[in-house]
C-alpha cells in the first residue's frame, strides 16, 4: 500500500526535532491564545474545567484516544451518556467550549478534521424558571435586619440592590464609591468589562447612603466589604444567601441569579420592552430577554398588579 506523501505532525516533529503535540501541549496553546485576546480568567477556567470534564469522562464511553483526536461520533457518545443526569443547558455549555477548542486546534493545524464543525446544542425546553414573590422577599429581608450587624446589614444592601436594579452578583460586588450617583450606577459587566448605566429607586439610594456612612473611609473604593475591611467575595454572598432561604424555610432556590430574574420578571409584567430589558441586564443579545418575554409576558393580563418596586419590603 502507498503511504501518503503527507507528514503527520509526529513524523514533522522527528524532522524538524520539535515538540509532538499532545493534549497538554495543545491545551497550553489554547489558553495562551485565549489570554493573548485579553479573556478573563473565570473564562479560562470555564474552558479549563470543559475540558477536564471530557478527560474524565471519556472512559465510560470506552474512548481511550487523546482528546485532540476525538472524533464527532466520540463526542456525540460522550453527550448522549451526559444527557442521563445533566441538564440541556449544563451540556449545552459544554458544547460551546468544545467549539472553541476543536475551532483552534483546526485553525492552527493540529488536527485535520474539526469534530464540532457540525456538532448542534441541544434544544432546550422552555421552562418557567423560578423567582422571588413578595412574601419570600419579605421574609429574607427581615432575616438579614433581625441580626443587626455590619455583614448583616451588607447582605441586606445587595440583596435589595439586586432586586432593585437586576444586576449580576459580580457586578455588585465590584461596584466602586465614584460609580454611585443619584439616581444610578455605573457598572462594569462582569462579562466583557464594557460599562452600561443601572437606575436605582429613592429608597436604593438612601440605603447605600446609609451603608456607605457605617462603611468609613477606607485605602480602597470597593463599595461592599467583609470584617476586614477587604473587597467583599461573591461566593461569601451567595453562602449567606443560601443560609437565609434555609432559616426563612423557603423550599425554592435562592440565589442572586433567582434574584436578576426576579427583577426581569417584574419588568416584564410592568409593561418594559425586551430592548430596554436587555440594556439594562447587559445582555449581549436579546435572545435571552425575549425568552424572559415569552416565558411571562403571557401572563401580563393576569398579573399586571404585581408591584413594580420591591424597596417598601426593605
Amino acid at each position: 500500500m502507498r503511504r501518503s506523501n503527507h507528514l503527520s505532525l509526529e513524523e514533522k516533529a522527528i524532522v524538524y526535532q520539535t515538540i509532538v503535540p499532545d493534549d497538554d501541549f495543545v491545551f497550553q496553546e489554547f489558553i495562551r491564545s485565549r489570554r493573548i485576546r485579553n479573556v478573563r480568567e473565570t473564562t479560562i477556567q470555564y474552558y479549563t474545567d470543559a475540558i477536564n470534564v471530557l478527560k474524565r469522562d471519556r472512559e465510560y464511553i470506552h474512548v481511550q484516544k487523546p482528546i485532540m483526536h476525538l472524533s464527532q461520533r466520540d463526542l456525540e457518545d460522550m453527550i448522549m451518556y451526559w444527557k442521563g443526569f445533566m441538564r440541556a443547558n449544563t451540556i449545552n455549555s459544554k458544547i460551546k467550549a468544545f467549539k472553541a477548542y476543536y475551532n483552534f486546534l483546526y485553525q492552527q493545524g493540529f488536527i485535520k478534521i474539526n469534530p464540532c464543525e457540525n456538532l448542534s446544542l441541544l434544544r432546550v425546553r422552555e421552562e418557567i424558571r423560578e423567582t422571588l414573590n413578595p412574601d419570600e422577599i419579605k421574609k429574607i429581608a427581615n432575616h438579614f435586619k433581625k441580626k443587626e450587624t455590619f455583614s448583616s446589614y451588607r447582605d441586606l444592601v445587595i440583596f435589595q440592590l439586586l432586586l432593585d436594579t437586576g444586576i449580576r452578583i459580580s457586578e455588585a460586588v465590584g461596584i466602586n464609591i465614584q460609580d454611585i450617583h443619584s439616581d444610578y450606577i455605573i457598572v462594569v459587566e462582569s462579562k466583557n468589562l464594557k460599562q452600561r448605566i443601572v437606575y436605582i429607586s429613592k429608597r436604593m439610594r438612601e440605603k447605600l447612603t446609609s451603608y456607605l456612612k457605617i462603611r468609613g473611609n477606607l485605602s480602597h473604593t470597593k463599595v461592599f466589604i467583609n470584617r476586614d475591611q477587604l473587597p467583599y467575595n461573591k461566593n461569601t454572598f451567595q453562602q449567606n444567601l443560601r443560609e437565609a432561604r434555609v432559616l426563612c424555610g423557603i423550599q425554592k432556590q435562592v440565589s442572586p441569579h433567582v434574584c436578576r430574574r426576579t427583577y426581569a420578571k417584574n419588568a416584564i409584567l410592568s409593561g418594559m420592552d425586551a430592548f430596554s430589558l436587555a440594556t439594562l441586564l447587559g445582555h449581549s443579545s436579546l435572545e435571552v430577554t425575549k425568552r424572559y418575554v415569552q416565558i411571562w409576558g403571557k401572563d401580563l393580563k393576569i398579573q399586571s398588579k404585581l408591584k413594580k418596586d420591591y424597596s417598601h419590603l426593605f
